[in-house]
């Protein structure tokens, strides 16, 4: 054959590729709208099903964003049925397309990390800020998403680990310290810190009246004593970063009253714990007067 039927040949097959493919493309965007239409409607099962006719048809980015999106319509978070595993790996493929046919799509990486949170899918989204911290050791955005995955997770001391190594690797920050001390008070208050404990008075009485009774996972003796510490001893670094941080001040004060509940039976400490909380309280509502606008 001469080369110029060779060329000839070559040029009329590339011209049907594109054509094919401009048709496939047209195609594809006109079972997307449909699938809009439907998402719009609220109807996204019948939406993926479009989207997912599309895709086969040719890959659009676009696409692939709004069937991730009509997925996680379909998602309930905490739901632990097939149906809603179904939706979280809809979703989750769908972003991880997105990422592939689109890079630099932000968007990619924001909502597949989202659908793993919604789908309480902790060990995974540890597994992803472990890499990245391994990658870049110093990376806060890496060891902030690690403190609120462990925390959501349930696993408190870890979570409590990685809220004080953020505080460590942010020597001058005195919100990074306070950030642990106030964790550590949220933990006490929930496991035997409530309202009963403070309205406990273990003081000589005429009439005395039972100490409250701790619950089967409470804190409670020298852990309460040690954890109350721990936090006390990284606001008080807070403070001394910043003297008139007044919110520091406050839980000082709050943390000092936990501390009091392990001494339940201990009056003189009881006393001691609670003097300092108060004297807290005091120097707290203080700073926070000195800041509020005067009324003319």
């Amino acid at each position: 054959m001469p080369r110029s039927a060779e060329l000839a040949k070559f040029s009329l097959l590339s011209w049907l590729a594109l054509t094919l493919v401009g048709c496939s493309e047209l195609r594809a965007r006109q079972q997307a709208r449909e699938g809009n239409r439907l998402f719009q409607a609220g109807d996204y099962r019948a939406a993926v099903q479009s989207y997912e006719g599309s895709e086969r048809l040719y890959p659009l980015p676009v696409v692939a964003l709004n069937k991730g999106l009509a997925c996680r319509q379909l998602l309930l978070p905490g739901a632990k049925s097939s149906q809603n595993e179904k939706a979280v790996e809809c979703a989750l493929t769908a972003f991880q397309n997105l990422k592939k046919l689109n890079p630099a799509d932000a968007r990619a990486d924001q909502l597949y990390l989202q659908t793993l949170f919604d789908a309480d899918r902790f060990e995974q989204l540890a597994r992803i800020f472990e890499a990245d911290l391994a990658k870049s050791p110093n990376d806060p955005a890496a060891i902030n998403a690690l403190a609120q995955v462990y925390s959501r997770w349930g696993r408190w001391e870890e979570a409590l680990r990685w809220t004080i190594e953020r505080a460590k690797r942010r020597p001058n920050d005195a919100e990074a310290r306070y950030a642990v001390g106030v964790f550590i008070y949220n933990r006490l208050f929930e496991k035997g810190g409530g309202p009963d404990k403070a309205g406990f008075d273990p003081r000589p009485n005429p009439e005395p009246k039972p100490v409250p009774a701790f619950g089967p996972g409470d804190i409670v003796g020298a852990e309460r004593i040690r954890l109350a510490d721990q936090g006390i001893a990284e606001l008080e670094s807070a403070l001394k970063l910043r003297a008139n941080y007044a919110d520091a001040m406050t839980y000082l004060g709050l943390l000092h009253r936990q501390k009091s509940f392990a001494y339940l039976e201990q009056p003189e400490q009881w006393q001691a714990a609670v003097d300092a909380a108060e004297s807290y309280r005091q120097k707290a509502t203080a700073l926070h007067a000195q800041h509020q606008p005067k009324l003319k």
